[in-house]
């Protein structure tokens, strides 16, 4: 069975990709690594943990110890933890710089070590601009 961490799960789009994927994919463990802050909530996973193939881990992605003891056991990476909203960027720049720089090299340090391929790096329109 493949195994997939998807971090930030427990967001919109995290929680409905780990959705989609227990449901088209019934071969997959779905890993869901969150550290729940304004955008997270445990709720969005509801019901998915009857299909025993959700694991939760409430955690954050800039925790070394924490990301590595997941990724070992993992066959790839799907990063939706971010920081976002530009006007919480400008309110307070620290938890972005933490959180989107430090956490995704965290992931992508781990990922290497363990090799594990796929890594998809999940953003916003912010970071890969305007469809048209």
């Amino acid at each position: 069975m493949k195994s997939i961490l998807v971090t930030g799960g427990a967001g919109f789009i995290g929680s409905n990709f780990a959705r989609y994927t227990l449901e088209k994919h019934p071969d997959y463990r779905v890993v869901v690594l969150d550290v729940l802050t304004y955008a997270g909530n445990t709720s969005n996973l509801e019901g998915l943990e009857k299909t025993g193939r959700l694991s939760f881990f409430q955690g954050d992605i800039c925790d070394k110890p924490v990301v590595e003891s997941i990724v070992q056991d993992v066959d790839a990476i799907v990063n939706f933890a971010a920081e976002s909203h530009v006007d919480r960027s400008i309110l307070n720049p620290d938890a972005f710089v933490e959180t989107n720089f430090k956490g995704t090299h965290v992931l992508l340090e781990a990922a290497l070590k363990f090799e594990v391929e796929p890594y998809l790096q999940v953003s916003t329109d912010e970071v890969y601009g305007h469809v048209s």
